[in-house]
Formats: structure tokens, sequence, C-alpha cells
């Protein structure tokens, strides 16, 4: 049995990348890894939005939901994701194919080392 390669992907992804956005008026500077950046882009626009816009609308989202959150870059991360898993987004990153989304449970259980 092959075992799945896991670490094919442009290594570029991985680096942070610090960026200036103008969230709900305020001018803001989020770290977040460039593979990060790559999904709020492209969601961004096939919402045809800005990437500010987007952030925006999250940020009052979760603000209405929960009230301010402790780590709001971390809630960004989590956001991209949860948009890959339920939104059924397809992201095309660099050097790879597009990475399509995933079915809610669709995990493989993890096994013994």
């Amino acid at each position: 049995m092959n075992k799945p390669e896991f670490c094919e992907f442009d290594l570029d992804l991985v680096r942070p990348r610090l960026r200036s956005v103008r969230v709900n008026g305020l001018s803001t500077c989020f770290r977040l890894e460039e593979v990060y950046w790559k999904i709020i882009e492209e969601i961004a626009r096939k919402e045809s939005l800005t990437v500010g816009k987007l952030i925006s609308k999250w940020a009052l989202e979760i603000d209405l939901k929960y009230g301010s959150v402790w780590n709001f870059t971390g809630f960004l991360r989590v956001v991209c994701v949860m948009q890959l898993i339920d939104r059924k987004y397809l992201i095309d990153l660099p050097d790879r194919a597009p990475v399509a989304p995933l079915a809610r449970n669709s995990f493989l259980p993890m096994s013994g080392n």
C-alpha cells in the first residue's frame, strides 16, 4: 500500500506574509502563510469583493455571532479551512492541481505511527 505524499507543494505557500488590510474602515496588518492569502484572494474574487471587504464581512459576522475573538488571525485561518470544507470552493495553488473541496467527516482515521 502506497503512503500518501503530504509534502508535494510549493514551499512558498508556507512562508508568512504581512499584509495591510482595511477591516471595517480601520487599517490593520495580518501575518498569514501565503497559502491562506491565496485562499482569501480566491474567495474574494469569487464573491466579487476586495480582500478587505471579505475580511470585513467575516469580522462583522463573527462579532454579531460571538462578540470579539481572542485570536483574529487564527480565526482567518479557520474560516479559510471551513470555506474549503463547507462552501465547495476550488482553489488553484501554484505547482499543484486545484484543491478540491472536502466533505465533512471525509477525513481518514489516524492510524498508529
